[in-house]
């Protein structure tokens, strides 16, 4: 929330995060049905883990981003 200047911080914050929310929970599902076809189901885990990595770096760099 502090890369938004405070009259549109709750806006920024919002936006981001729900777009983010439709992004991931509408190919989440398909992506993981066709890993879980074509590759097998711990294939699933890879991707998730793979996401939460690709999470856990966004996170490390929009707090050193100020």
């Amino acid at each position: 929330s502090e890369l938004y200047p405070t009259n549109v911080r709750y806006t920024g914050s919002s936006l981001s995060f729900n777009f983010a929310g439709i992004v991931g929970a509408s190919f989440a599902p398909f992506i993981a049905l066709w890993l879980s076809s074509n590759f097998g189901v711990h294939y699933v885990g890879y991707y998730l883990a793979l996401a939460a990595i690709i999470s856990l770096i966004a996170t490390y760099l929009s707090s050193k981003a100020k």
